[in-house]
């Protein structure tokens, strides 16, 4: 009989302290998701900001059509590779922690031209 309590008292311990690993880990993976959603945020801000320094250039100071677009081009496709570096690199993190994560894309215009760029989510299952 004291087996047998001793024993449910041990799996008792022991799936309490597995939840709270779990509870940690997806506590921990969601920390990681919003740091790097915050950078790509920040990221973002900073690209619309320059965006529209640009286009001012483009609109009230004569800049050409063909350096407006180059320039807009290259801030967007900067943005997208260093969102994409930002979110692979965290959903890695996450993946160890044995969570799952995926990024969705929200679009941001910038100047003429809208590019899709991608937070994370943290997937439950």
């Amino acid at each position: 009989m004291r087996k047998g309590i001793a024993l449910t008292l041990l799996l008792l311990l022991v799936s309490v302290f597995a939840v709270a690993d779990i509870a940690t880990s997806v506590d921990l993976a969601q920390e990681i998701a919003n740091t790097a959603n915050e950078q790509i945020e920040s990221l973002i801000e900073v690209a619309v900001e320059k965006s529209e320094k640009f286009t001012v250039l483009y609109t009230e100071r004569g800049m050409s059509q063909n350096a407006y677009e180059t320039l807009i081009d290259n801030l967007g496709n900067e943005l997208a590779s260093k969102a994409l570096r930002i979110s692979q690199d965290a959903i890695a993190r996450i993946e160890e922690l044995g969570c799952k994560a995926i990024c969705y894309y929200v679009p941001v215009k910038l100047g003429y031209k809208v590019f899709l760029i991608d937070p994370i989510l943290i997937i439950d299952d």
